[in-house]
């Protein structure tokens, strides 16, 4: 349960957007604008020359021949699911207890798509080869892995996932909605090295490129193809891209050029907070652009102990605590995006402080769980 009065009071808010607290008409000027600059007209139905210019592109840095537009990452991966059970006559996909199609979907894989799901792998660790089964429609592996504070495989860990699947006949679909973060980590390798043996590839185009909204699917010509007419059916070949695809031209080139920055500031803030007594960074350190701050408590817990660090400290430190599988313990989720940049330690060193004393108030000294 978030306070907006309380947040906005604060003069230092983290959580979403990630890139500034720049108003939705703000935002919205700004696309008019870019569009006036380019001599972007108006488009019906995703046919025009922005739409086919976002897609070129995406195409190009994923290493894949051809790509689509989608306004959600919900519908560009259920569509991407359907076409490979179809592919391979199967109607079970394979993926890990933290994906996103699993948590926060309400199974429409099940329930919209008709499919059935196999979780494989741990909670608290990235997928591995030996994780993948065969006999499914496709498997599913998320870079990075959010609910593990975006945790990565090792370069030759995800090459061994690559060949275990090729040499298991399932097909490969990459959950890359924040992959943008994800060169730093894999020496600087492109994303179309990171992207190769994947038959298909999400990504998203608001989270950490920040654009208003939208998402993208990449494969092959004839997947592409196909997915087209899944748009088409689900309701997707919305009347007009604006303001979602100007938006992700005007900004992922910019937003680009900075990933290498935001994951160097998280790996720096996740340096000032390690050690607080109470708060444990994950992963330590960071790989991408992103971290998890645990805490030994439930979610609700941490809300209220947030809430009173806001009071106390005038920094809001996130929107949304994550319960674990491993309860009580749940995590805050940071990510560092424009305005992260800008923000001084000691003020964010202080609050989590702050909040992490709240927590051990709140628990008895040998409770297992809060009141």
């Amino acid at each position: 349960m978030i306070d907006a009065g309380l947040r906005a009071g604060c003069d230092i808010s983290l959580g979403f957007p990630h890139h500034g607290a720049e108003t939705a008409a703000d935002h919205l000027r700004a696309v008019a604008d870019y569009m006036d600059r380019e001599g972007f007209a108006t488009e019906m139905y995703l046919g025009g020359p922005m739409v086919a210019a976002l897609e070129a592109k995406i195409a190009g840095l994923l290493g894949k021949p051809a790509a689509m537009w989608c306004p959600t990452g919900t519908m560009a991966q259920g569509i991407a699911a359907r076409i490979h059970a179809a592919r391979t006559g199967r109607d079970r996909i394979q993926l890990h207890p933290t994906s996103h199609l699993e948590l926060h979907e309400e199974q429409g894989y099940h329930f919209a798509h008709g499919l059935d799901a196999t979780l494989i792998g741990e909670w608290s660790s990235p997928l591995a080869a030996d994780d993948l089964q065969p006999g499914a429609a496709c498997a599913f592996i998320e870079l990075p892995q959010r609910h593990n504070g975006g945790a990565l495989p090792v370069w030759g860990a995800l090459d061994a996932i690559k060949v275990r699947g090729q040499a298991l006949n399932l097909p490969m679909h990459l959950d890359g909605a924040r992959i943008w973060s994800t060169r730093p980590f894999y020496d600087d390798r492109s994303y179309g090295e990171i992207c190769e043996g994947f038959a298909s590839v999400y990504v998203s185009l608001y989270k950490d490129i920040g654009a208003a909204g939208g998402a993208v699917l990449a494969g092959d010509a004839d997947f592409i193809a196909e997915a087209r007419l899944w748009l088409a059916r689900f309701g997707g070949r919305i009347i007009s891209p604006a303001p979602m695809v100007p938006d992700a031209l005007r900004l992922l080139d910019r937003r680009l050029e900075l990933m290498p920055a935001l994951v160097k500031r998280a790996r720096n803030l996740a340096a000032a907070l390690t050690g607080i007594e109470g708060v444990t960074v994950t992963p330590d350190p960071p790989q991408v652009n992103m971290f998890h701050l645990r805490l030994p408590c439930d979610a609700s817990t941490a809300e209220r102990a947030r809430d009173d660090a806001a009071r106390q400290t005038g920094v809001w430190l996130g929107n949304r605590f994550w319960d674990l599988e491993d309860a009580p313990v749940c995590a805050l989720e940071i990510t560092a995006g424009e305005y992260l940049l800008g923000l001084p330690d000691a003020r964010l060193v202080d609050a989590v402080t702050v909040l992490a004393g709240h927590v051990a108030a709140a628990i008895r000294p040998g409770q297992t769980k809060p009141e």
